[in-house]
């Protein structure tokens, strides 16, 4: 008798999990596809990189193999090589401090955050050397209040649309001059109050640097450098991203030691 009890006790119980199980499936994360948005550009031989690396400084794909066997079947490889800051790409702390962490140790929890989007075009249009001000920080905070601890703030100053003609994103009379470089980024100052008052975890911009182009010493750089934000350079589709309430997730080829690396970033729009 106590033997049939255990079996119909046991019976019981199995079910209930296995109602419990229906009930409660493993949960998944799901983002509707219009709700995302690809903010990297392509890596190929157009990419843009610092003009005054030399051309083998930049980005190689070679191919290694590529036959296809009798039976049909194809085996191609290639060989990939291009400087860390080029291109989309993400600028580590080690970048610009060494004691800053390098791309491999930054963790996933840095790399993933609230999206500010300050939208300068008309005045980048107006000036090719804007900074990103406090008061166009400010501008936006009234219009969409507090940017969030450890958002991500980016610069949309419609830059991307010159994509990948490097003599319009940088506007340069000479390639190597880097004194004629005219593009616009983050002031050091606004920076500062982003870092210092808005903690953020980092800046993002759609031009070659978080610096504008007529830096002659790189202070947004070692303002995030030294207090373990990153920056995300060359960005692109930002107007396509919700000025408030989007999401970033960043992943960068995880170099050990690098003190940058070509970077795929991914919005979510609310």
């Amino acid at each position: 008798m106590a033997d049939a009890v255990k079996a119909v006790l046991l019976f019981w119980a199995l079910r209930l999990c296995i109602q419990a199980a229906f009930a409660n499936p493993v949960s998944r994360f799901s983002v509707s596809s219009d709700k995302l948005v690809d903010l990297s550009h392509t890596f190929d031989r157009t990419t843009v990189y610092w003009p005054t690396l030399a051309d083998n400084e930049t980005f190689r794909l070679t191919t290694i193999e590529d036959e296809t066997q009798s039976d049909g079947v194809s085996y191609r490889i290639k060989f990939y090589e291009a400087a860390e800051h080029g291109g989309t790409h993400l600028d580590a702390p080690s970048h610009f401090s060494k004691i800053g962490l390098s791309v491999e140790k930054i963790p996933l929890d840095k790399l993933m955050g609230p999206a500010v989007i300050i939208d300068v075009r008309e005045k980048a249009a107006r000036n090719l050397d804007y900074q990103v001000t406090v008061q166009d920080a400010y501008d936006w905070e009234k219009k969409y209040g507090r940017i969030p601890n450890g958002a991500f703030v980016f610069m949309n100053s419609g830059w991307d649309a010159f994509w990948p003609d490097k003599k319009k994103i940088f506007n340069f009379d000479n390639s190597t001059g880097v004194e004629t470089y005219h593009f616009p980024a983050f002031h050091p100052n606004t920076t500062a109050f982003l870092v210092f008052q808005r903690y953020i975890s980092g800046l993002g911009v759609d031009t070659p640097s978080t610096d504008y182009g007529q830096a002659a010493v790189f202070k947004t750089h070692e303002i995030l450098a030294n207090n373990s934000a990153v920056g995300f350079e060359n960005v692109k589709n930002l107007g396509k991203l919700a000025s408030v309430g989007a999401h970033v997730i960043a992943i960068p080829i995880k170099i050990t030691d690098g003190t940058g690396a070509p970077l795929g970033l991914i919005g979510i729009n609310p």
